[in-house]
Protein backbone atom coordinates (compact mmCIF):
# COMPACT_ATOMS: atom_id res chain seq x y z
CA UNK A 1 0.00 0.00 0.00
CA UNK A 2 2.80 2.41 0.86
CA UNK A 3 4.44 1.78 -2.50
CA UNK A 4 1.14 2.45 -4.24
CA UNK A 5 0.69 5.76 -2.42
CA UNK A 6 4.32 6.72 -3.04
CA UNK A 7 3.98 5.95 -6.73
CA UNK A 8 0.51 7.28 -7.54
CA UNK A 9 -0.18 9.59 -4.59
CA UNK A 10 0.65 12.89 -6.28
CA UNK A 11 -1.39 12.18 -9.43
CA UNK A 12 -4.23 11.07 -7.16
CA UNK A 13 -3.98 14.29 -5.14
CA UNK A 14 -4.12 16.30 -8.38
CA UNK A 15 -7.12 14.42 -9.77
CA UNK A 16 -9.08 14.25 -6.52
CA UNK A 17 -8.38 17.89 -5.72
CA UNK A 18 -9.67 18.84 -9.17
CA UNK A 19 -12.85 16.87 -8.51
CA UNK A 20 -13.53 17.48 -4.82
CA UNK A 21 -10.56 19.04 -3.13
CA UNK A 22 -10.84 19.15 0.62
CA UNK A 23 -10.41 15.53 1.64
CA UNK A 24 -7.70 14.89 -0.96
CA UNK A 25 -5.62 17.75 0.42
CA UNK A 26 -6.01 16.58 4.02
CA UNK A 27 -5.05 13.02 3.08
CA UNK A 28 -2.15 14.34 1.02
CA UNK A 29 -0.90 16.14 4.14
CA UNK A 30 -1.23 12.94 6.17
CA UNK A 31 0.68 10.99 3.52
CA UNK A 32 3.38 13.68 3.51
CA UNK A 33 3.74 13.44 7.28
CA UNK A 34 4.09 9.67 6.99
CA UNK A 35 6.93 10.24 4.50
CA UNK A 36 5.07 8.83 1.50
CA UNK A 37 5.11 12.10 -0.46
CA UNK A 38 7.00 15.37 -0.04
CA UNK A 39 4.83 18.11 1.47
CA UNK A 40 5.96 20.82 -1.00
CA UNK A 41 4.93 18.56 -3.88
CA UNK A 42 1.52 17.95 -2.25
CA UNK A 43 1.05 21.72 -1.95
CA UNK A 44 1.97 22.40 -5.59
CA UNK A 45 -0.02 19.49 -7.00
CA UNK A 46 -2.99 20.31 -4.78
CA UNK A 47 -2.94 23.93 -5.89
CA UNK A 48 -2.74 22.99 -9.56
CA UNK A 49 -5.44 20.33 -9.19
CA UNK A 50 -7.82 22.78 -7.55
CA UNK A 51 -7.07 25.39 -10.19
CA UNK A 52 -7.62 22.86 -13.00
CA UNK A 53 -10.96 21.78 -11.54
CA UNK A 54 -12.08 25.38 -11.09
CA UNK A 55 -10.94 26.16 -14.62
CA UNK A 56 -13.11 23.39 -16.03
CA UNK A 57 -16.21 24.73 -14.24
CA UNK A 58 -15.34 28.27 -15.32
CA UNK A 59 -14.99 27.12 -18.95
CA UNK A 60 -18.32 25.29 -18.79
CA UNK A 61 -19.90 28.50 -17.49
CA UNK A 62 -18.41 30.50 -20.38
CA UNK A 63 -19.54 27.99 -23.01
CA UNK A 64 -23.04 27.37 -21.68
CA UNK A 65 -23.98 30.62 -19.94
CA UNK A 66 -27.69 30.46 -20.81
CA UNK A 67 -28.03 26.84 -19.72
CA UNK A 68 -26.16 27.49 -16.48
CA UNK A 69 -28.21 30.55 -15.58
CA UNK A 70 -31.47 28.73 -16.36
CA UNK A 71 -30.68 25.61 -14.32
CA UNK A 72 -32.47 24.67 -11.11
CA UNK A 73 -29.15 24.42 -9.27
CA UNK A 74 -28.24 27.97 -10.28
CA UNK A 75 -31.63 29.26 -9.18
CA UNK A 76 -31.05 27.63 -5.79
CA UNK A 77 -27.49 28.91 -5.21
CA UNK A 78 -27.60 31.99 -7.46
CA UNK A 79 -29.17 34.39 -4.95
CA UNK A 80 -26.47 33.65 -2.35
CA UNK A 81 -23.75 34.13 -4.94
CA UNK A 82 -25.29 37.32 -6.22
CA UNK A 83 -25.34 38.77 -2.69
CA UNK A 84 -21.67 37.86 -2.26
CA UNK A 85 -20.84 39.27 -5.69
CA UNK A 86 -22.70 42.50 -4.93
CA UNK A 87 -20.62 42.88 -1.80
CA UNK A 88 -17.19 41.65 -2.95
CA UNK A 89 -17.23 41.70 -6.75
CA UNK A 90 -14.82 39.27 -8.41
CA UNK A 91 -12.96 38.92 -5.11
CA UNK A 92 -15.84 36.60 -4.20
CA UNK A 93 -13.75 33.90 -5.88
CA UNK A 94 -11.46 34.09 -2.84
CA UNK A 95 -14.44 33.07 -0.67
CA UNK A 96 -15.60 30.23 -2.88
CA UNK A 97 -13.57 27.59 -1.06
CA UNK A 98 -14.21 28.39 2.60
CA UNK A 99 -17.96 28.88 2.06
CA UNK A 100 -19.03 25.28 1.63
CA UNK A 101 -21.15 24.52 -1.42
CA UNK A 102 -20.31 27.63 -3.41
CA UNK A 103 -17.09 26.64 -5.19
CA UNK A 104 -18.55 25.01 -8.31
CA UNK A 105 -21.43 27.45 -8.47
CA UNK A 106 -19.01 30.37 -8.19
CA UNK A 107 -16.85 29.13 -11.03
CA UNK A 108 -19.93 28.56 -13.21
CA UNK A 109 -21.23 32.00 -12.23
CA UNK A 110 -18.04 33.84 -13.17
CA UNK A 111 -17.69 31.90 -16.40
CA UNK A 112 -21.29 32.57 -17.38
CA UNK A 113 -20.98 36.27 -16.51
CA UNK A 114 -17.95 36.69 -18.76
CA UNK A 115 -15.22 37.43 -16.20
CA UNK A 116 -11.95 37.77 -18.11
CA UNK A 117 -9.84 34.60 -17.94
CA UNK A 118 -6.79 36.54 -16.70
CA UNK A 119 -8.81 38.08 -13.86
CA UNK A 120 -10.25 34.68 -13.01
CA UNK A 121 -6.77 33.12 -12.92
CA UNK A 122 -5.30 36.01 -10.91
CA UNK A 123 -7.93 35.51 -8.21
CA UNK A 124 -8.44 31.75 -8.27
CA UNK A 125 -4.82 30.57 -8.31
CA UNK A 126 -3.88 32.28 -5.01
CA UNK A 127 -7.15 31.06 -3.48
CA UNK A 128 -6.31 27.50 -4.52
CA UNK A 129 -2.79 27.86 -3.11
CA UNK A 130 -4.03 29.18 0.24
CA UNK A 131 -6.59 26.38 0.48
CA UNK A 132 -3.96 23.75 -0.39
CA UNK A 133 -1.61 25.07 2.29
CA UNK A 134 -4.38 25.23 4.89
CA UNK A 135 -5.84 21.75 4.35
CA UNK A 136 -2.56 19.95 3.63
CA UNK A 137 -1.11 21.48 6.79
CA UNK A 138 -4.18 20.38 8.71
CA UNK A 139 -3.60 16.82 7.50
CA UNK A 140 0.14 17.01 8.08
CA UNK A 141 -0.04 18.33 11.64
CA UNK A 142 -2.99 16.20 12.71
CA UNK A 143 -1.63 12.99 11.22
CA UNK A 144 -0.52 11.66 14.60
CA UNK A 145 -4.17 11.62 15.60
CA UNK A 146 -5.09 10.05 12.28
CA UNK A 147 -2.36 7.42 12.68
CA UNK A 148 -3.67 6.62 16.16
CA UNK A 149 -7.18 6.36 14.80
CA UNK A 150 -6.00 4.08 11.99
CA UNK A 151 -4.28 1.89 14.56
CA UNK A 152 -7.56 1.63 16.46
CA UNK A 153 -9.40 0.90 13.22
CA UNK A 154 -6.95 -1.90 12.41
CA UNK A 155 -7.54 -3.33 15.88
CA UNK A 156 -11.30 -3.17 15.36
CA UNK A 157 -10.91 -4.61 11.84
CA UNK A 158 -9.27 -7.70 13.32
CA UNK A 159 -12.18 -8.20 15.71
CA UNK A 160 -14.71 -7.53 12.95
CA UNK A 161 -13.00 -10.01 10.63
CA UNK A 162 -13.09 -12.61 13.39
CA UNK A 163 -16.75 -11.88 14.08
CA UNK A 164 -17.60 -12.08 10.38
CA UNK A 165 -15.79 -15.41 10.09
CA UNK A 166 -17.63 -16.72 13.16
CA UNK A 167 -20.96 -15.53 11.72
CA UNK A 168 -20.26 -17.27 8.41
CA UNK A 169 -19.41 -20.49 10.27
CA UNK A 170 -22.57 -20.28 12.39
CA UNK A 171 -24.78 -19.63 9.36
CA UNK A 172 -23.12 -22.45 7.39
CA UNK A 173 -23.54 -24.91 10.28
CA UNK A 174 -27.16 -23.83 10.79
CA UNK A 175 -27.93 -24.34 7.11
CA UNK A 176 -26.32 -27.78 7.13
CA UNK A 177 -28.29 -28.77 10.23
CA UNK A 178 -31.57 -27.46 8.77
CA UNK A 179 -30.90 -29.21 5.47
CA UNK A 180 -30.22 -32.46 7.35
CA UNK A 181 -33.42 -32.06 9.41
CA UNK A 182 -35.48 -31.42 6.26
CA UNK A 183 -33.95 -34.43 4.57
CA UNK A 184 -34.84 -36.64 7.60
CA UNK A 185 -38.43 -35.34 7.63
CA UNK A 186 -38.82 -35.84 3.89
CA UNK A 187 -37.48 -39.45 4.01
CA UNK A 188 -40.21 -42.08 4.75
Amino acid sequence: MEELVSRFGLPAVFLLTAIEGDLALILGGVAAHLGLMPLPAVLVVGTLGGFAGDGVWYAIGRRAADTVQGSAAYRRVGPTLERLVARFGPRQILLARPIYGTRVASMLFWGSHGLAPATFAALDLPACAAWAVLLSSLGYYSSRSVAGLLGEVRHVETWLAGAALAAVLVVTCARLLLRGARARRAAP
